[in-house]
């Protein structure tokens, strides 16, 4: 099996990571600022000055087809720009989320015209407006109400775990209260804000904070908020096909991988600059050392399985139980990584990016990832439902 990329992807890997070193300002550690407050409206400013940089490189919409203005890139090579990217810490490093496929598949072409020329000069992004209090992993069981009236839908419900701070959402509503739970729902683009950056009449954000105390998502209330019909995407009732379309488009995981790769490695030169100084060194202990070995084998083989799903794709197979096990992987991974790093750091590793200024790590980002990788058996998918997945789509196994 040869796992060799092209010479050409090999470049792209190497430049990727020059790239990102050279203009992402303040480099791999400032994700503490950008990753976990969003009241940083500077660190806001900054990604989009970098996206602006990618878009002008022409990496930001590599992944589009042609016909809308990207470059068709392969399977092969997004997986190798996505893994470059990630390791060097960059912020974002590809435009369109779930919204620009669900464009390009299900909206009219005045709906295209409008919004991708935006996406693809990173100017618009779109919250999204999925989950609500009671209807995480069991999404379809949302209770949103969306009632057509004139060329308007009369929004009302509540949205949650997400960042409602963009001019547009997209969301999903209940158009239909009588059908199945996986019917009866549409799929909107809605202006969340008008043109003088306030909130639209009937919508209201309120921020939510971590157990740090720093805002890391929002709720959002709407009531009897008016969005114009027009901009449903793909057929009223329908939505829930269109949004299980675009969430396939993202499957392999590998950024995570990367992530963990350099975090270990940072970890090990901390390490070796403690023992420099004659300062407790944490790999002086036998026993860890062997731990961080263990965990070098287990990121390699989690991203073995992540190139699997990429491959699989590059087949133009659907990888449903495989993605299940990048999602499952990386959560258990996450946690067991950061929260060994962590450990080891003994009372380092009680510091956290509030405390900045110290010398660790990350600056403390290593000991926050520790402390919310919790989250993770949960966010975007329960450890339960993928489990599940691998049990009754994989192996065929009876409900």
């Amino acid at each position: 099996m040869d796992f060799q990329f092209s010479a050409k992807d090999q470049k792209l890997r190497k430049d990727a990571i020059e790239f990102t070193k050279k203009e992402w300002e303040g480099g791999y550690d400032s994700q503490i600022l950008i990753n976990w407050d969003h009241q940083v409206e500077e660190a806001d400013k900054a990604i989009n000055k970098f996206e602006k940089k990618l878009v002008k490189k022409g990496w930001w919409t590599m992944h589009w087809p042609k016909e809308f203005g990207g470059q068709d890139a392969n399977i092969e090579t997004q997986l190798v720009y996505k893994e470059a990217m990630a390791y060097a810490g960059a912020p974002s490093a590809a435009g369109g989320g779930l919204v620009a496929p669900a464009l390009m598949l299900s909206a009219p072409k005045w709906m295209q015209d409008e919004f991708l020329p935006q996406i693809a000069n990173a100017d618009l992004e779109f919250s999204q407006g999925f989950s609500e209090p009671d209807a995480g992993s069991d999404l379809a069981s949302l209770k949103t109400r969306a009632v057509r009236d004139g060329d308007d839908y009369v929004i009302s419900g509540q949205k949650i775990w997400g960042t409602y701070r963009n001019n547009w959402i997209h969301i999903l509503v209940r158009t239909d209260p009588e059908a199945p739970k996986h019917r009866g729902i549409t799929y909107i683009l809605a202006p969340l804000k008008n043109e003088d950056g306030e909130y639209n009449p009937g919508v209201q954000v309120n921020k939510i904070p971590d157990a740090l105390g720093r805002h890391r998502w929002d709720e959002l209330f709407m009531e009897n908020w008016r969005v114009p019909a027009r901009y449903v995407l793909g057929e009223e009732n329908r939505g829930w096909y269109t949004a299980m379309t675009t969430l396939s488009f993202e499957r392999s995981n590998i950024q995570a991988s990367a992530q963990m790769t350099r975090a270990l490695e940072e970890y090990i030169e901390f390490c070796q600059e403690l023992k420099s100084t004659g300062k407790y060194n944490p790999l002086d202990n036998d026993q860890f050392r062997h731990e961080i070995a263990n965990l070098r084998v287990e990121i390699e083989a989690l991203r073995m399985i992540c190139y699997r799903v990429g491959w699989m794709q590059s087949k133009g197979e659907i990888p449903q139980m495989e993605s299940s096990m990048t999602k499952l992987w990386v959560d258990q991974q996450f946690q067991k990584t950061y929260k060994t790093l962590s450990r080891a750091l003994g009372q380092y590793g009680n510091i956290l990016p509030t405390q900045l200024g110290m010398n660790i790590p990350g600056e403390g980002f290593l000991n926050n990832r520790a402390f919310t990788s919790g989250t993770l058996s949960v966010a975007g998918g329960t450890t339960e439902v993928q489990r599940n997945i691998i049990a009754q789509r994989g192996l065929g196994l009876p409900r």
